[in-house]
Formats: structure tokens, sequence, C-alpha cells
């Protein structure tokens, strides 16, 4: 019995501290896959940690449908899903905001940092073309608000990324509007 305690225990002991440190391996690299409760099991969102994700844009996309998924935060204040919508969005589109952007299109004092906006993109027949993603970023960008684009088509795949020119372009227009095209988010 003495020689089994010694050979199986220590071992035993070896094993399960070896497990706990590929457990908490896996959650470093593929955030979200090994967790205990959290915000979100609480019906708040996971904070955007988007310095982790290097802005890969891939997994950003994995944050917002899986981690967090999008489409339970509320919609932009005074809109409904399948509003009219225009070029490049599309014939229809709806529109999500996170809590941060939530609070800052209610209090009207701009955008805050960490706010994220996701349209979904709707042709003529209703049928999702993709996603349109903008997530302000303190100092990322600051000709353009700091905001950064994500890009994707209706199956996920990343078409775009970054301070996308064309986004930055068109946004412009909106510049006093923190470059958004929607209702005041500044007084």
């Amino acid at each position: 019995m003495l020689c089994e305690r010694r050979f199986f225990g220590p071992r035993l002991g070896d094993f399960v501290k070896s497990f706990l440190i590929i457990l908490v391996l896996i959650s470093i690299y593929f955030p979200g896959t090994c967790r205990l409760a959290t915000a979100r099991d609480e019906g708040e969102p996971l904070p955007c940690d988007y310095k982790k994700m290097g802005l890969d844009a891939a997994k950003f996309y994995i944050y917002l449908t899986q981690d967090t998924p999008y489409q339970s935060w509320a919609a932009w204040p005074e809109t409904r899903k399948l509003s009219t919508g225009k070029a490049p969005h599309g014939a229809y589109v709806t529109t999500y905001v996170n809590p941060a952007a939530r609070r800052s299109i209610e209090t009207k004092e701009g955008m805050a940092f960490g706010s994220l906006i996701v349209t979904e993109n709707f042709d003529a027949d209703k049928k999702p073309t993709g996603l349109m993603v903008m997530l302000k970023i303190k100092g990322y960008n600051p000709r353009a608000g700091d905001w950064h684009w994500f890009h994707y088509d209706s199956r996920g795949t990343v078409i775009a990324a970054g301070r996308l020119e064309t986004c930055v372009n068109c946004h412009r227009a909106g510049k006093d509007n923190d470059f958004l095209m929607t209702s005041p988010v500044r007084r």
C-alpha cells in the first residue's frame, strides 16, 4: 500500500498539475473555449479584448458571433430589423450596438472607446450579404475618429479590415457625428 501511494501519488499530482497548465494555455491561445462562469452567463457581454486578438479579423468574427453574439445586443435606437439601407450596405440593414455604444448614443457625448457597431447587410430579397463592423480604439486612427473597420461576407469570410479608405471616405461625411451616418451621437 505504501508502495502504491508513492508510485501513484506523485504521478497523479503531476498529472493534475500538467492538466491545469494545459487548460490555462488553451484558454490563453483560444479565448472563449475554456471558461467557467463569465459576465455573459449573467446576461452581460464579454469585454471586447481586441488587444489579445491582435485585431485578427477572423478571430474577431468568432468573438462577434460566438463569444459575445452581437445579435443579443440592442439594435441602434429608433431602428428596427431590416430597415431600409443604402449603398454600400445593401437594400436592407439591421444595426446592433454593444453596451458601450448604446450608452454613448444615449448620453450623446460621442462614441466611447470600445464601442462596437455591427451592421448586417441584406439584398433586395432580404437575403444576408455580409457584415460591416466598426470598433472604436483609442489612438488607432485619429484622422477617421479612431475607428477600425471589418467587412465580412455572409459566410463570415474576411473581405477587408483595418483603416479601410472606402469606409473612411464615406464616413468622412459624418465627421461631426463621430464619423457615423446615423442619428446624432453628439450634442
